[in-house]
């Protein structure tokens, strides 16, 4: 008994170690690390029993410090009369270790006293020789040590003053309710009066703490699992509130991790979330099991300043706290900072925040203001929870996409937002352009001020899976038709899209009121391909355009049918349908144009050069037509979820003209 600080035993520690030595269901030790599920028994998955002994009433306070006799809560976020919340005796026999690729790395970890022998209860070993002996209800192992009731994970921090900060956040999770069911059998059993109130935690957690069974999807499931919890201490807590937790706060007069809990409770929610396992988190397995917000581990075994294996899971004590994805991602740009708590909320609302969550997802995101959102008419109704986000939702969703950037792998160049030049592909499938600090959108290209035509960067934050461009206005997508921006560099004979214009206007697909275009669609992407001066002139001359075959001088209006059939011919086959291609390097392969043959089938053109500073492209024939990209070219033209080129040759859509 020495080996346990036992020096004596009480009644009641007699009668707890004999009741925690003894499991329901007995069975033969080869039997064992066998899961009785609810369909039977499934070979090697469980390491766990559930054990005769459970605590019951004890002394707690309440939420304004008043004593109270509670109980602990026996499912995660609530309580169940029935279930007695009975502690579970943790085994390491051979069969489940072997077949889980644990080590005795993993049973020394919490049992550096011990030696593994796949035939471990706790701390302690089977006698050899001293097993399996039936009795007339179950079977007997004899082990070398005496087990006490270890306590659980609720317990374990409440006792240690190392954990108190952590413990005092956990704490705005607890409810105390009074149970008559509880309280009538603690009369009967105590002989004393009194109201027992049960201690739930919210189900916001991802598992109560003082709850001794597991997910309870199957009736014995805690055989297979268990919790797990990387307390922080107090200095780590400290630390990590200074450091991201209050680091943009500090602005709106919040300096203290209990008044950040006042107005912003799911950032606390977050943070304890961060270091909670509704699973086992092994020694040898810190770094892949993942968390209830999909985080692995970033702390290392040279963290831990404790580690216990309780009853209901396993703790390691860290003198670091998580540095969770949803405040180390580009994310946490926009989740911790209270300037941006309009796009966080929408980001919530519109299902977009998860990629931007995941450490392993790289992307740019250009965060905006909560000012300029009202600004632009949105705002936060916490009154319309289904739909807290007031305005025009759908324009609003497109906006917060385009901020959304998707980045290249680590090892790819980047774009530099700082002071580079480049047009990239946002979240949503349109484009934005960057250029000396500066972006600009379809929208923003729009305005009738150089000034508003693009947003400056004031700044640049890392984040672990890429980063956060600042500027004060938001990237909006244009309300003009595709057409519309062909006409503006399309109007004056000097103008680039002067002669593919007057192709435009005229034809038999084009609405010179409305600016549509037959076949172009709102909401699907398009790329336009828009020959210059010279190759329309080529084209007259070689019969794929009306005009005058030895001056190639094009018909713009011709009257004739065939004249007309060839100039919407000639504009479908330089539409790119259903995608927007830029200089960016990314998208090269056949796609379908707007134009069909006379059998109605789509005809292709193929990319078969695409990098920053080149665009080739071959038409039905094999004709090479490149994309002029020199700074006085009007290509890379932003539109309505389309991109507008100008092209050094036409394209041909068949082999022969009659």
């Amino acid at each position: 008994m020495t080996d346990n600080n036992l020096t004596t035993i009480s009644p009641e520690l007699a009668a707890s170690i004999v009741r925690y030595s003894m499991t329901y269901d007995g069975e033969k030790l080869e039997r064992l690390s066998d899961f009785f599920s609810s369909k039977g028994f499934i070979k090697n998955t469980a390491f766990r029993r559930r054990t005769v002994y459970y605590d019951f009433v004890y002394d707690a306070l309440d939420a304004n410090g008043n004593p109270i006799k509670a109980v602990a809560a026996n499912r995660n976020g609530s309580f169940i009369n029935t279930d007695f919340n009975n502690k579970n005796l943790a085994y390491y026999l051979a069969p489940y270790m072997t077949y889980a690729a644990l080590t005795a790395e993993d049973y020394n970890y919490f049992y550096p006293g011990s030696t593994y022998t796949g035939k471990n209860v706790g701390p302690a070993n089977v006698v050899d020789g001293q097993y399996n002996i039936s009795a007339e209800n179950g079977v007997i192992h004899v082990i070398d040590r005496v087990l006490t009731p270890p306590l659980s994970i609720d317990q374990y921090v409440s006792s240690k003053s190392e954990y108190s900060l952590f413990k005092s956040l956990l704490d705005k999770y607890v409810t105390y309710s009074l149970n008559t069911d509880v309280s009538h059998r603690y009369e009967v059993l105590s002989g004393k009066v009194g109201n027992v109130y049960v201690k739930n935690y919210s189900n916001l957690l991802s598992f109560s703490p003082n709850n001794e069974n597991y997910l309870r999807v199957d009736a014995n499931d805690a055989q297979t699992g268990s919790y797990s919890i990387f307390a922080p201490t107090n200095d780590a807590v400290n630390a990590y509130a200074k450091s991201t937790l209050l680091k943009y706060w500090g602005k709106r007069g919040v300096k203290t991790l209990n008044e950040l809990y006042a107005v912003a409770p799911d950032l606390i929610r977050d943070f304890i979330n961060s270091h909670l396992y509704t699973t086992t988190v092994w020694p040898t397995k810190f770094n892949t099991t993942l968390n209830a917000l999909n985080d692995a581990s970033k702390l290392s075994k040279t963290d831990v300043v404790d580690k216990q294996a309780l009853s209901n899971g396993f703790l390691y004590g860290v003198s670091k706290a998580q540095d969770a994805s949803v405040f180390s991602t580009v994310y946490g740009n926009v989740n911790l900072d209270p300037d941006y708590f309009i796009m966080k909320q929408a980001l919530i609302s519109f299902g977009l925040t998860l990629p931007l969550k995941t450490a392993n997802l790289r992307y740019a995101i250009v965060p905006i203001p909560d000012a300029t959102l009202k600004k632009m008419g949105y705002y936060y109704d916490a009154f319309f929870p289904s739909q807290p986000i007031r305005g025009d939702n759908a324009t609003l969703k497109r906006i917060l996409q385009t901020h959304i950037i998707p980045l290249p792998p680590i090892d790819k160049p980047q774009p530099n937002f700082a002071s580079g030049s480049g047009i990239i592909e946002t979240s949503n499938g349109e484009y934005i352009k960057y250029a000396n600090g500066k972006l600009s959108s379809s929208g923003t290209s729009d305005s009738t001020l150089i000034a508003k035509q693009t947003i400056p960067v004031d700044s640049i934050n890392i984040a672990v899976n890429g980063v956060a461009v600042y500027g004060k206005e938001a990237l909006t997508p244009t309300p003009l038709q595709i057409a519309r921006h062909i006409e503006r560099y399309g109007t004056l004979v000097t103008d680039p899209y002067y002669d593919f214009y007057q192709l435009l206007k005229t034809s038999q697909i084009y609405n010179a009121t409305s600016g549509a275009i037959t076949g172009v669609t709102d909401g699907v992407f398009y790329t336009f391909l828009i020959p210059t001066k010279a190759a329309i002139i080529q084209a007259v001359k070689d019969r794929v355009l009306p005009g005058n075959q030895l001056t190639g001088v094009p018909t713009y209006n011709p009257t004739d049918f065939v004249g007309i059939n060839l100039i919407s011919k000639f504009i479908q086959y330089h539409i790119i349908n259903k995608t927007a291609i830029a200089s960016d390097g990314q998208k090269t392969g056949s796609f379908e144009t707007l134009y069909k043959d006379d059998n109605g089938n789509t005809v292709l053109v193929k990319v078969t050069i695409n990098t920053t500073d080149s665009i080739k492209l071959n038409d039905l024939t094999n004709r090479e037509a490149k994309v002029l990209l020199g700074p006085s070219d009007r290509s890379n033209v932003l539109s309505n979820r389309a991109v507008i080129h100008q092209i050094d040759n036409y394209l041909k859509y068949q082999f022969q003209f009659n």
